[in-house]
């Protein structure tokens, strides 16, 4: 039964990295909670790209924790929050403009665009 498993440490990883009101692994996730949760995975991912690229990067295994750190920091979990609710109030029914929609917060939010000239 690895499934159960693979929730079950989903649900304590999301919710241990970035908080309870964060877990979309729940019974009750809508389409704004998983739509959130991969804004946020992308833009968390990305900037760990760019953070393993700089010169005097941090150690792997504390590129994640970091850039979750600085998520939160930059405060950019809020916003990204209120764009995606807006996206999704407003292209819910159209998954292609969702997609768009969802895609333009992304480029938005980058916080690499702190390491581009």
């Amino acid at each position: 039964m690895p499934v159960p498993f693979l929730k079950r440490h989903m649900q304590f990883q999301t919710s241990n990295a970035i908080g309870d009101r964060f877990n979309v692994l729940s019974q009750d996730a809508t389409t704004q909670s998983i739509a959130e949760h991969g804004v946020r995975c992308l833009l968390i991912f990305e900037y760990c790209y760019f953070l393993l690229q700089k010169e005097k990067s941090p150690a792997e295994q504390d590129v994640i924790p970091l850039a979750i750190k600085e998520y939160k920091g930059f405060n950019v979990a809020a916003t990204v929050h209120q764009a995606v609710e807006t996206a999704v109030q407003q292209h819910d029914q159209n998954l292609n403009e969702l997609c768009q929609a969802l895609l333009q917060v992304v480029l938005e939010n980058r916080m690499s665009c702190r390491f581009l000239p």
